[in-house]
């Protein structure tokens, strides 16, 4: 009988435990919420500050996602290709030349890779 009462509290102790420490562990994730990965709740996405995000944000982002044009690191030449293409794929008419080299020049520096 003392074994089976032992036993008894010891489950209790362990369950009650078990449960404290999930919802402790709810509560103290080690793991941050994803907005948290952005720095001050930027709203460009975590590009670089630099001349051109704001063109580069404000042109692309209805239809790319930021994540995948911070990936990609390409010459300056392949920028110049990419946008034109990323563009069209965004059913957009061809930039300006003027607001093309702006976001050219930006990705070139900041997401290339120097040939």
């Amino acid at each position: 009988m003392k074994t089976l009462l032992l036993g008894a509290v010891l489950v209790g102790l362990l369950s009650g435990g078990a449960v404290a420490q999930t919802i402790d562990d709810q509560y103290q994730s080690p793991i941050p919420e994803e907005r948290t990965f952005l720095r001050n709740n930027d709203k460009y996405e975590g590009l670089v500050a630099d001349v051109g995000r704001e063109e580069t944000f404000h042109t692309f982002k209805g239809c790319f996602k930021i994540g995948w044009i911070k990936r990609q690191k390409l010459t300056r030449t392949e920028w110049d290709l990419a946008v034109d293409q990323m563009a069209k794929d965004c059913r957009m008419e061809p930039l300006e030349a003027e607001e093309k080299d702006i976001i050219v020049e930006y990705l070139a520096k900041n997401y290339g890779r120097r040939r």
